[in-house]
């Protein structure tokens, strides 16, 4: 009886199945796990520091710096994105302060939208840009290996990229155009008023 057993659960690749179906599982569930504490601990112990006061004006004494013409500011926010989205994790902001010296760029706003990609949002760039590799390379799901995944998700990350990068960089400059059409609107309101 125990021979039989024994065959029967060490016959080679049903275990071996077996156990990489387990694996995949125990690391499905750690990183669910990780990204709920990892929420939690953001949503319960950071957003007053987060989204204060001071901190929006901090941000908005940046975006609208006299110092800085639009189309820089717009630049910047367009490198930030681009830095933040392309696979070089671990290494994305140094690599965005590089480029923001180098290119003599709005330094603040670059390293600000290069966090575009922290955790919770990180599968989401991952899925989006697997699934833009797909679309540019035609490439199918089933019977790939693993460098042609690879070669799908890296050209579908860097188009990702620069798509969110020009993006980014039109709706910053759109932004920051009306709002210097609305405060002189306002301005030349004001002095008909008083006048």
């Amino acid at each position: 009886m125990f021979n039989k057993f024994r065959r029967r659960r060490f016959n080679g690749a049903g275990i071996f199945a077996l156990n990489i179906r387990m694996e995949r599982w125990n690391n499905f569930k750690a990183i669910v796990l990780n990204v709920v504490k990892l929420v939690f601990a953001f949503v319960y112990n950071k957003p007053r520091e987060l989204f204060s006061k001071k901190r929006l004006n901090d941000f908005a004494a940046l975006l609208f710096n006299p110092d800085h013409t639009d189309e820089l500011k717009a630049v910047s926010t367009a490198v930030g994105i681009f830095m933040g989205i392309i696979p070089i994790w671990g290494f994305q902001t140094l690599l965005a302060i590089f480029v923001a010296v180098a290119l003599k760029l709005n330094r603040p706003l670059v390293i600000i939208f290069s966090l575009a990609s922290f955790p919770p949002l990180m599968p989401l760039f991952i899925f989006l840009s697997y699934r833009t590799g797909a679309f540019i390379t035609g490439n199918k799901p089933a019977g790939q290996n693993i460098s042609s995944r690879l070669e799908q998700y890296i050209y579908g990350s860097v188009i990702l990229a620069i798509t969110a990068a020009i993006m980014t960089g039109l709706l910053t400059l759109a932004f920051l155009k009306l709002t210097k059409v609305f405060r002189q609107y306002k301005l030349t309101a004001g002095l008909k008023k008083a006048v």
